[in-house]
Order: structure tokens, then C-alpha cells, then sequence
């Protein structure tokens, strides 16, 4: 694989992609996109047609190619979708965080909703069956259940421990959140408090109390407020015992922050 190159659809590259498709010319249409962007891959695929684009997926990693699902649009994602059997949306689907495999469960049809939910990893099918309780338009809906939490009676060097295997399953996080036996939320832990504390120093003794949460059934457009007005990469979700159930990042309110500048007047000082 080569590293990440820059690409530009132009009209030449376009009509030569169209002629591979055509001829079902294999090693131009891998060696074309090899090193691209999946964005960049998402950008070209538009220009085809779902079969043509299901041909090119098919010679993709399949990491690619769930990345590549999830940047469609809503409504092409659900044409394209048409084309593949539960098993095959199921494969890709178990490379997607939960709250993106909650949206795309919401696009298929009920019947065939269940019957991929019923074929997801079983963890991931447990924190995407919650997901499914919420309405799109609150925090829980937007949240995603993979996260790095530590329990407060930890030391730093079980905390540690943990954290390497919970951030198996998250891509990014930007916070350590500390909980109680209940997971209650607490407070946060700064990594660099971990990494220059003494290994048997408790959890308890270095965390800060001071955090923002949101509730899961606060309104989309008050989180995305929330996390300008405090400047937050991400926001934990509690529920209303006040425990921790999912996290937000700015990636998952980047649409509702665009509506709120769209739908605000402009007002013309004359």
C-alpha cells in the first residue's frame, strides 16, 4: 500500500475510470486508487452507478470500504445499500464505531434492520440495541458507547492497564473519564497526570471534578451550543442517575453546528 496521495477528479480521469468499469479492468482501477482517501474514493464512487460502485468496493480492504460506506450521503447509502445481502452490511458494519452503525441501521428497511442487528459482533449489537432507544435529535442518539473510562479506586497503574485495552476499540479519545463502582460519572483524569504519577498513586487522588456532561435526552442543537461555548473536542453522556453511558465528539455535531449557521439571520447594520 502506498502512503495517502492527493487526488483531483477531473473529466480525463473520470471517462478512463468509466472505460475500466466497462472492460472490468482489475489492476487499473486497483493500482488507480491505491494510497487514495476514502473521502477522495467516496467522491468518485457518486459519479456510477450502484452496481459499477459495488464492483469497485469489492476490490477494496473491507476497513475501506465500511469507511467509504459511511461517508455516503444518507439517501445514496440506502440505494447502494439495495445492492448487498444482510451478510455483506453486516461485515461492514462491524468496522464502524456503534453510533454510525445506529444511523445506518435507521436508513434499511425494519425487516432487514433486525436481521443485520441480529448478525453484528455481540458486543457492538448490545451498545448499538441501546443506541436504538433514542430519538436521532437528542444526545443519546448522537453519542457513541465506546469510550475510556477508569474506575476512582484504581491506581494509576490498573488504569493504565485498562486504558490499553479499552482504546482497542476506540479510534480516539482525548479524555480518560473516571467513574465510581456504579458508573457514576465523576470527574476526568488528564493522560499526562497518568504518565508523570507514581505507578501505586490512586485515581482518586490526581482526577478532576470538574467536567461537563450532558444528559441523553438533551436536544442535539444544546449539545452542539455546549461544546462551542466551552470549546469541547468531546462531551460525556450520562443518564439520569447521573451515570455514564457514551460519549460525544465534535465529528458527531459538525451537522448540527452547520444547520445552526444556515438556519441564523443576517442582520445588515444600514
Amino acid at each position: 500500500m502506498q502512503p495517502l496521495v492527493e487526488f483531483e477528479l477531473t473529466k480525463e480521469f473520470r471517462d478512463r475510470f468509466q472505460q475500466a468499469l466497462d472492460e472490468r479492468d482489475e489492476q487499473f482501477i486497483s493500482q488507480s486508487l491505491d494510497g487514495i482517501k476514502a473521502a477522495d474514493i467516496t467522491a468518485l464512487l457518486y459519479e456510477f452507478n450502484a452496481e459499477e460502485s459495488k464492483y469497485v468496493m469489492d476490490l477494496l480492504s473491507i476497513d475501506l470500504q465500511a469507511e467509504i460506506i459511511n461517508d455516503l450521503d444518507s439517501e445514496t447509502r440506502k440505494n447502494f445499500l439495495k445492492v448487498y445481502p444482510p451478510t455483506g452490511i453486516i461485515i461492514f458494519l462491524n468496522q464502524l464505531a456503534s453510533d454510525d452503525v445506529a444511523d445506518i441501521l435507521n436508513e434499511l428497511p425494519i425487516k432487514e434492520r433486525e436481521e443485520v442487528l441480529s448478525g453484528l459482533e455481540l458486543e457492538l449489537r448490545a451498545q448499538v440495541t441501546e443506541l436504538l432507544r433514542y430519538e436521532e435529535n437528542v444526545a443519546g442518539g448522537l453519542m457513541a458507547k465506546e469510550l475510556i473510562k477508569a474506575r476512582v479506586s484504581w491506581t494509576v497503574v490498573q488504569c493504565v492497564d485498562e486504558i490499553r485495552k479499552q482504546a482497542e476499540n476506540v479510534n480516539k479519545f482525548y479524555t480518560v473519564y473516571v467513574v465510581d463502582d456504579r458508573d457514576t460519572l465523576l470527574g476526568r483524569v488528564a493522560l499526562q497526570d497518568l504518565i508523570v504519577s507514581d505507578a501505586k498513586t490512586l485515581v482518586a487522588d490526581i482526577y478532576e471534578q470538574d467536567i461537563t456532561s450532558v444528559e441523553t435526552y438533551l436536544a442535539d442543537n444544546e449539545v452542539a451550543e455546549i461544546m462551542k461555548k466551552y470549546d469541547l473536542e468531546s462531551v460525556p453522556v450520562i443518564n439520569v442517575q447521573g451515570q455514564l453511558v457514551g460519549r460525544i465528539t465534535i465529528d458527531d455535531v459538525v451537522d448540527v453546528i452547520t444547520e445552526q449557521a444556515e438556519e441564523r439571520p443576517l442582520y445588515v447594520v444600514v
